[in-house]
Parts: structure tokens; C-alpha cells; sequence
């Protein structure tokens, strides 16, 4: 008996020890979150760690006014979205009312890409994986603050040429997973929202998230967007669907990891077969390695269904990020090590990427410190980057640039793609208004050099444009905007005059 006592307390002393230590690490990784959030100027950040079925590290961080978020502090997730979307295919087929090679003209027959060939044979598949042929972010000016519906912005995308080979290459496609939540629609009878609700959200008790602006909006535990360091609108996000509307928190994006981890099983219901989680965790198109992932000695790097992949640490890592004007986001998965990782932010920074490696280092007992410096770095070259840019911008400017009369620029202007502007004269000079997203794309002209102006509108996510009108002889022909940016495709818009 006295030997019994002895090991139950000894046991007991063991798990003590065994909990205070972990408790300390994690107190040291927040610590490190802390210092990485004030050094990047984070408007707030929240940080949730699951291993082994268990939370073991949650916490939020606020600088400056920002309140200090809960796990229930809401954050727009953007691109983590289209996980939920891949989940939700995976289900119909699972019932077998879909299947992957499905093509999609079979249940959208107005689907309509540029070329005959590609609208023939596109599939449920190749709309998740990234292979249509267009560019990464081509069309996203369809949905980006447009007054288009889902299907509109779908159904316009056929006026884009694609600039690679259909299947050829990777090419990351916002417009063909909105396509897929149309299929979804279809072959249910209900929306994307409603059925992400009813069979993923409710099932997983993720009772705050939401594809709803107008709910995320009026939350009294929301963090506001910031464009380094100061808030700016709020943009509804509706008509992008399933590629970007979700809305949620830490506490509720716990229980989607918990979903993956436990092999798409939660509560002791499987939601989603082995089978389907095996299909969106398959590589189905390659992506090159790049310099960083050489040096952090990763082997493969591809995109599977609604997911990134590669390999680190010699571990499988499946991942995604998430990013809208004033948030960016990230997950990762490490299925090897019961691991899963959720950072959200309110500002425009490499942090989340920054704190997924720290916290697969920290996880696995490696050094998590060396990814602040990294980073760091990679801040200072690309502000120095951005200023090289600007500065190359300015030299175009002429003091008295060749113009025709001024109310020969004002007329109605169309592009096949993105639709009509509207330039108008006033007493002020002219303004401009790209009509599908006018709230966001207005504003004046102010000559900047030869037949071209600089377009100040009232996005606070974007630089100016500058507006170089097509001038035959003495008339207007049409116009295109030099607005230099990663996400939205501005130089592949012509405009012609239509009045």
C-alpha cells in the first residue's frame, strides 16, 4: 500500500513538473508574439495553438488604442474561406452527388471561359486547384467593392484571355472557387453561406463565424481594419462568396482544426471521409521552390485542394493564408505532430507567416527566435523596394504636360472585362467613376503628364492610378490605368469610349 501511495505521488509530482514547464515555454512564446507584434506595428493580433487535441497556447495581443482580443473576437479570414469550400465539395461527393472530374458546364451550363476547349473541360477539380490557366488574381476586380453579383462576376471572366496553358500552370484563382460555391448552390438548392452553415459551422459549434458583413459589422467583439497602423472602412465582402467571406475567431477556428486533426471527425461524428481528406491534402499542382524554402530545407512546396503544402522540419505542413484590406491571416496543420496553428491580424504585415514557423519551432522544441529577425529583414527590403517604386512613379510627372481641351477627356468608357466608367467635367475639372465599385473608384483627375492624369479615388488599400488616355488626332479613343499592385490586375484594362 505504502508502495502504491508512493508511485501515485510521484506520478502526480511528474505531471506537476511536466505542467509548470509547459506552462513556462508557453509564457516564452508569448512573450516572443508580444515583441513580434510591437516591432511590426500591429494594430492586435490573436494566437491559438492546438497540440495533441489540446489548447496549448492562446492568447491576443493589443498595442496602442486596439483592445487585447479574446479567442471570440472576430476577424475577417478571407482565403481561409476556401477550405470551407473544398470541405463542402468533398461532402457532396462523399453523398456522391458530385464527383471530382464532374465537368462544370454539367451543372453551371452558363459557366464560359475565353476558349471553347477550356469551358469544355474544366472540372469540380480544377476549379480548387489553382489550374485554369489565368493568373494569379485575374478578374479579382469583379468582386473587389463591385455592385456584381457572384454569378455576374463569374459569368465575366470569359472575357479574360488566359495567359498560360489550361492545367500548364499554377495560377491562384479567386473567381474559380466563387464558380465553385455557384456549383454548390446548384446542386443543393442552397447557398455556399447556407450550406457552410448548416453542415460545417453548426456541426462544429462555430457559432460566431459568419459570411455575413452585415453580422460581422454590428459585432460589439470585432477587430476593426488598419492600414499600417490606422483603421480604415469597413468593405463588405459579400458577393466574393467561397473564396473569401468568412468571418471568425480564434475559439471557433479551434474546433476546424480539431475537425482536421481528428481526420474529419468531431464529436464523434465524421463529417468528411478519409478518402476526401486524403483527395484535398494530395498535391495536384506543383509550385517551384523559391530561395527561402531552399534555405529552410524544404523538398516540395504545391497546392492541393483548398490548401497549401509542403514539407518542414521533415514534417508535412498543409497551410493557408488569408488576406482583404486591413487583415491577413494564417493556418497550418502539421498532422505528424497533432499540431495546428491559427494567427489573426488587423493590419497588412508578414507576421502571420512569421509566427506559423516561429510556432512549429517552438512546438517542436527547435529555435523559434531567429524568425523575428528573419523577417525583419524581409520588412526593410520591402520598404525599401516600395519607395524605389514610387520614386521611379514621380520622374513620369511633367509641370506642363500636352493636353486637348479639357472636356474633350469627359465621356462613358467601357471595358469588356470590368465594365463602364464615367468621366465628367465640373467646376473643379474632371472626376471619374469606375461604375461597378463607384464607392471605392471615385475621384478627380489632375493633369500628371501627356493626355494622361492622375486618378486620386477613395480607396485607402490602394496608391493613385494614373489615367493614360488613347488620343487619335483630336479625339479620345479610349483610356487604361497605370495602378501598380500585387492583388487587382488595373493594366489589364482597356477602356473604350462608348459615347
Amino acid at each position: 500500500m505504502i508502495k502504491l501511495k508512493l508511485l501515485s505521488f510521484t506520478a502526480a509530482l511528474l505531471f506537476q513538473v511536466f505542467v509548470l514547464k509547459a506552462q513556462r515555454e508557453a509564457e516564452d512564446f508569448e512573450a516572443f508574439a508580444r515583441e513580434t507584434a510591437a516591432k511590426f506595428e500591429l494594430p492586435s493580433m490573436a494566437v491559438i495553438i492546438v497540440k495533441d487535441n489540446m489548447v496549448v497556447s492562446s492568447f491576443g495581443v493589443g498595442n496602442k488604442s486596439e483592445m487585447e482580443p479574446d479567442e471570440n473576437t472576430l476577424y475577417a479570414i478571407a482565403s481561409l474561406s476556401k477550405a470551407f469550400t473544398s470541405v463542402s465539395i468533398g461532402m457532396l461527393v462523399d453523398e456522391e452527388k458530385l464527383d471530382w472530374e464532374d465537368k462544370v458546364i454539367d451543372h453551371l451550363p452558363w459557366f464560359k471561359m475565353h476558349d471553347t476547349y477550356v469551358t469544355q473541360n474544366m472540372t469540380i477539380e480544377d476549379l480548387l486547384a489553382h489550374r485554369s490557366g489565368l493568373e494569379t488574381f485575374d478578374g479579382d476586380l469583379l468582386w473587389y467593392g463591385s455592385n456584381y453579383t457572384r454569378e455576374e462576376a463569374v459569368k465575366r471572366i470569359q472575357y479574360r484571355v488566359p495567359s498560360n496553358g489550361f492545367r500548364d500552370e499554377f495560377g491562384y484563382q479567386n473567381l474559380m472557387y466563387m464558380t465553385a460555391g455557384e456549383v454548390i448552390e446548384e446542386v443543393t438548392g442552397a447557398t455556399w453561406d447556407e450550406f457552410v452553415k448548416t453542415r460545417i459551422l453548426e456541426p462544429l459549434q462555430m457559432n460566431s463565424t459568419t459570411s455575413s458583413f452585415d453580422q460581422f459589422s454590428r459585432s460589439e467583439n470585432i477587430a476593426k481594419p488598419h492600414i499600417d497602423g490606422d483603421e480604415i472602412p469597413m468593405l463588405s465582402y459579400d458577393n466574393s462568396g467561397a473564396t473569401a467571406s468568412l468571418n471568425s475567431s480564434t475559439g471557433d477556428m479551434t474546433s476546424w482544426m480539431r475537425f482536421w486533426l481528428n481526420n474529419g471527425v468531431y464529436n464523434d461524428v465524421t463529417l468528411l471521409s478519409e478518402d476526401a481528406i486524403n483527395k484535398l491534402w494530395s498535391m495536384h499542382t506543383p509550385l517551384s521552390l523559391g530561395a527561402f524554402d531552399k534555405a529552410n530545407n524544404s523538398h516540395f512546396k504545391g497546392y492541393g485542394l483548398g490548401w497549401f503544402l509542403m514539407d518542414y522540419n521533415g514534417r508535412k505542413v498543409i497551410h493557408h493564408g488569408g488576406g482583404l484590406p486591413g487583415y491577413i491571416t494564417k493556418i497550418a496543420l502539421v498532422p505528424e505532430e497533432s499540431l495546428g496553428i491559427v494567427i489573426l491580424t488587423n493590419d497588412m504585415t508578414s507576421v502571420p507567416t512569421l509566427m506559423m514557423y516561429a510556432a512549429i519551432d517552438w512546438a517542436m522544441d527547435n529555435d523559434f527566435q531567429v524568425w523575428q529577425e528573419t523577417f525583419l529583414r524581409f520588412k526593410e527590403n520591402a520598404a525599401k523596394r516600395e519607395e524605389d517604386q514610387k520614386q521611379q512613379r514621380l520622374k513620369t510627372k511633367m509641370e506642363t504636360p500636352q493636353l486637348l481641351e479639357i472636356s474633350k477627356y469627359a465621356g462613358v468608357y467601357e471595358d469588356e472585362l470590368y465594365g463602364k466608367a464615367e468621366i465628367k467635367l465640373d467646376n473643379d475639372g474632371l472626376r471619374m467613376k469606375l461604375l461597378p465599385a463607384a464607392a471605392l473608384f471615385s475621384g478627380r483627375l489632375t493633369p500628371w503628364s501627356d493626355h494622361a492624369f492622375r486618378f486620386d479615388h477613395n480607396d485607402p488599400f490602394l496608391t493613385y492610378g494614373i489615367v493614360k488616355f488613347i488620343v487619335n488626332s483630336n479625339d479620345v479613343d479610349g483610356f487604361t490605368i497605370d495602378l501598380p499592385n500585387y492583388d487587382f490586375h488595373f493594366d489589364k484594362l482597356a477602356f473604350k469610349r462608348i459615347d
